[in-house]
């Protein structure tokens, strides 16, 4: 068994020589899981084989109707005031469009709504004569399940129920049929499985000569995370496994030593500090909004602009996916893109006639697109949609969880306190002497010839009692911070990330360079608009003191979606990391233990 490169192992005698393998990137496996993508490749490969990271299982039973996926609709967008909130959040995001002039220096105005639909309430589609070459997946065998994007085109008229494993960047678990723990660790491993086999030709029975490196989010659930890392070990059986965070592995991957790092997923927005290679606990943030908010909010603009499009169905794959594609397609950040222009919107259904929709637009695509600075336009409420990295629940598997440690230093300095008024009562006692030989009047009880230690060691009792409920004041703070905490614009979300930063430097240098990665904002403009805001809304007197304050969307002209997955591949055999590793044998003797000495952020 390969021991660690700079520290004995924890089962490791004294006698016993440190031997270090080397390790092939080819036998390295990098497994990214998004909630819509899974990127998934050898450490070796320059990109990773991406797929969408969903499954589809075959309906049994008497009721086969497949229930509608919650993919756009949210529950959270289903309430009373939905309707007048995204409208007062489209109003807000037609604001800022119009506080920022273009490159000319003159204010853009914005298209009356009415004049799009006079037009577009009479367009009429043009069915082609081009068959539409994507095809229904063939079902003819009857498989157990089918994953990626085979999944997706299931003729509903089959009887398969389309699951996502992974939803805003957690484990979907849910009260409803698979999903429980245990259904989605199967559909994840069904679904991993399932590619290394097709795309990197790798049986599962020979995932004993590989290792995986996990990718997390930068606000994790320490269950999930476990899960999941004995799901690599021991249901696939990789020889070993790290787990790191995506923000760290991102800055190896763009080749920067610090970066305030902004993670822009189909489901939700993540922003953190990273400076030397490490995750800054306090500046982490997650949202629950993404690319898919988005394309929901382009939806409902192309609503209101008097567009028709009875084939996009929000409660269907299909209808979703090209919502989607005309949002890759048109959606922009350009400030200078402006007036009234024609589209023309191509409908593709699987084996039928492309049918085209020739509609006109004004500012429906940048304010689509801009809503990531005013999310109350995508109609969400809750207390969760805002997420922080709180302490870990109590693991009985852990001897070392944040409870154990809490407890244990309390404990300590309880058992001091009481040591200390034990040694203050021997003092009193030969202080008084023998209290047989004193006077009865020596004998009655008054407070006022209590000793001074006695009454120090009573006292100091007391303000720690006081010091340990502040501290649970503290702790009931901390874990209720994400209730405090409201939904922020991207903009808002990175100056709340910073200012948590330690030290007025390391705010410097979290400003200087901020890296845009994920692909739910890889459109053009975004990099621009997102310095605009961020420059115009940070406290003055950082914007004197910057030198430079750089966006970075293309790292070595890499796409911003792979940037985290490239920076895990280089880390796979660096010879700092090897001590990372987790094998069977030792996770078998010591569990979680080893997660929390082993992994490269604070557990």
């Amino acid at each position: 068994m390969p021991q660690p490169a700079s520290k004995k192992s924890l089962f490791q005698t004294a006698d016993e020589p440190v031997t270090v393998e080397p390790i092939q990137q080819a036998t390295v496996i990098v497994i990214q899981p998004g909630s819509y993508n899974l990127r998934l490749g050898r450490a070796s490969d320059a990109y990773p084989v991406t797929v969408p990271h969903c499954i589809a299982r075959r309906i049994t039973g008497p009721n086969t109707q497949q229930v509608p996926s919650d993919w756009l609709l949210r529950e959270e967008c289903m309430h009373a005031e939905s309707n007048q909130q995204v409208k007062e959040g489209i109003q807000a995001v037609e604001e800022l469009l119009l506080s920022r002039p273009t490159h000319t220096g003159e204010y853009r105005q914005l298209v009356p709504v009415k004049q799009l639909v006079v037009h577009n309430s009479k367009a009429t589609v043009e069915k082609s004569e081009r068959i539409c070459s994507q095809k229904w997946t063939n079902m003819d065998s009857h498989p157990p399940f089918v994953v990626g994007e085979e999944a997706l085109y299931i003729n509903p008229k089959d009887g398969y129920q389309l699951s996502w494993p992974i939803k805003r960047g957690r484990l979907n678990l849910h009260s409803k049929a698979g999903g429980s723990m245990t259904a989605v660790l199967a559909d994840l491993e069904s679904i991993w499985s399932s590619v290394i086999y097709s795309q990197l030709q790798i049986p599962t029975k020979d995932l004993k000569h590989y290792r995986a490196i996990l990718l997390i989010p930068d606000v994790y659930n320490q269950k999930h995370v476990k899960a999941m890392f004995e799901l690599l070990l021991f249901n696939m059986g990789f020889e070993a496994v790290i787990v790191h965070q995506e923000s760290v592995c991102a800055t190896f991957g763009a080749g920067l030593p610090n970066a305030c790092v902004v993670d822009v997923g189909d489901q939700k927005t993540s922003v953190c500090c990273v400076d030397d290679g490490m995750s800054q606990h306090a500046t982490r943030i997650t949202m629950e909004y993404g690319g898919s908010d988005i394309t929901r909010c382009l939806y409902n603009l192309l609503k209101r602009s008097g567009a028709h499009l009875p084939e996009m169905k929000l409660s269907d794959a299909v209808g979703i996916l090209q919502l989607q594609e005309i949002k890759e397609a048109f959606c922009h950040m350009d400030q200078d893109r402006l007036g009234i222009r024609p589209h023309v919107i191509q409908i593709k259904l699987p084996q039928q006639n492309i049918m085209k929709y020739g509609l006109r637009l004004g500012d429906e695509m940048i304010v689509a697109a801009l809503s990531i600075f005013k999310p109350e336009a995508f109609g969400l409420q809750g207390s969760h949609l805002t997420r922080t990295q709180l302490r870990g629940e109590s693991d009985p598997e852990d001897p070392h969880d944040h409870d154990y440690l809490r407890r244990t230093a309390r404990q300590s300095g309880g058992g001091r306190l009481k040591k200390d008024a034990a040694n203050a009562n021997r003092e009193a006692d030969t202080s008084l002497g023998n209290l047989d030989d004193l006077p009865p009047a020596a004998m009655e009880d008054d407070s006022n010839d209590i000793p001074d230690s006695l009454t120090n060691a009573e006292s100091g009792a007391k303000t720690s009692r006081k010091e340990e409920e502040e501290e649970e004041e503290e702790i009931m703070e901390e874990e209720g911070d994400t209730s405090i905490l409201q939904l922020m614009g991207i903009d808002q979300a990175i100056l709340h990330s910073i200012d948590k930063c330690d030290g007025e430097e390391m705010k410097r240098r979290m400003y200087s360079t901020i890296l845009l990665v994920g692909g739910g904002l890889s459109m053009e403009g975004a990099h621009t608009w997102l310095q605009y805001q961020v420059w115009m809304n940070m406290p003055p007197h950082y914007r004197s003191s910057l030198e430079t304050m750089d966006v970075i969307t293309r790292p070595k002209d890499m796409e911003p979606s792979v940037v985290s997955w490239k920076g895990a591949s280089i880390l796979a055999c660096l010879d700092s990391c090897q001590e990372l590793w987790i094998h069977q044998q030792e996770y078998r003797q010591a569990s979680v233990r080893l997660l929390r000495e082993r992994s490269p952020f604070d557990w």
